[in-house]
């Protein structure tokens, strides 16, 4: 499960709209335009059509491009098709509008041949949707050519933990299970069992619970646990064990796993649980998970926030489900005005 998370986590697009330039040799085969969309020159070298050449040729030529989806930035690959080694500078747009240098040379080189260039880039804290190449003619004395960039990022900024599957499969058989239990806990009318020494390094909530005189630490019979149902409790059980949960497990369900998690200091299930809902985020459900993150403490803040960005992109559809008028009327006018300006981007 965490390798299948790792793989949809990673995202690769290449540019989706060009919003600005310095200049461009023509508006057809040498256009700026021309590196949206995966590379069509590369892995050839030269002067060819469909990559963009500037019609000036000096230090200060650049070009802005576009990204559908908004990463957490790893990294810039430049398809560079016509004296590469022409990339002086690379910036990413900040939350604020403003461009912020991650990648600088300390002085521009000419190849005869073609690149890919990968410099190593300083990762922006927030994530990025658009960037900003300046280009140094002066040093090929001609154009400097790009056939297309691709920028690599992730949805999350945080890793998932690590789950060997031997040592998984055997603490699975002990999942409440009363060999060698010494505790039980009362959920919602039912009795789980549980392992002090398991729980206690798993989670500071049960270290409390054990090890910091609290009632609890001194009954002899099951600890009750309130607030929780049983069926997120036997998950967040199940987790403590092995590492891993219930890949069916229903939006409603994980919505509650996250916030007991946050109660029980288990920041790695919640870090699955909230991705989890974030992959599976649909027309039919991304409605009442923005309602219930937004309307139950604690506020689950990045959960609204991928909500609202899948909302806005499927504001079509969203508009003529059932449940859209339970969404509290400003966050509506949002999505509408959201929805209006993309429209008029795009025209």
């Amino acid at each position: 499960m965490a390798e299948c998370f790792a793989d949809t986590n990673k995202i690769r697009q290449f540019v989706s709209k060009v919003t600005n330039f310095s200049s461009q040799y023509n508006s057809t085969s040498w256009s700026a335009n021309t590196v949206i969309g995966p590379p069509r020159v590369y892995p050839q070298h030269g002067d060819l059509h469909g990559a963009w050449a500037s019609s000036n040729i000096d230090a200060k030529q650049f070009i802005e491009v576009l990204f559908k989806e908004r990463v957490f930035l790893t990294e810039v690959n430049i398809y560079e098709t016509y004296h590469s080694g022409g990339t002086k500078r690379i910036k990413a747009k900040d939350p604020a509008g403003k461009w912020d240098t991650i990648y600088e040379a300390q002085q521009v080189e000419c190849h005869k041949k073609s690149r890919i260039f990968s410099p190593s880039i300083k990762k922006p804290v927030y994530q990025v949707n658009e960037l900003r190449i300046d280009v140094d003619c002066t040093k090929a004395g001609t154009w400097v050519e790009i056939d297309a960039v691709e920028m690599v990022g992730t949805r999350f900024n945080f890793e998932l933990p690590p789950a060997p599957a031997t040592l998984s499969k055997n603490m699975k058989e002990l999942v409440n299970s009363d060999l060698f239990s010494d505790v039980q806990f009362s959920v919602d009318g039912r009795t789980f069992h549980g392992h002090k020494a398991i729980l206690t390094v798993r989670s500071d909530f049960f270290r409390a619970m054990f090890c910091d005189q609290m009632k609890e630490s001194k009954t002899s019979g099951p600890i009750e646990i309130k607030d929780v149902s049983a069926d997120a409790f036997s998950i967040i059980l199940h987790f403590i064990y092995t590492n891993e949960i219930a890949e069916n497990s229903v939006h409603c369900l994980l919505l509650e796993i996250w916030r007991v998690a946050d109660q029980f200091c288990l920041e790695d299930l919640k870090s699955m649980a909230f991705m989890s809902l974030c992959m599976n985020l649909n027309v039919d459900n991304v409605v009442d998970i923005y309602v219930e993150a937004a309307t139950k403490l604690p506020m689950i803040e990045d959960l609204m926030s991928a909500a609202m960005s899948f909302m806005r992109a499927r504001m079509n559809d969203i508009v003529h489900q059932p449940n859209f008028t339970s969404l509290p009327k400003d966050i509506m006018v949002e999505i509408i005005q959201s929805m209006t300006e993309k429209m008029s981007l795009t025209d």
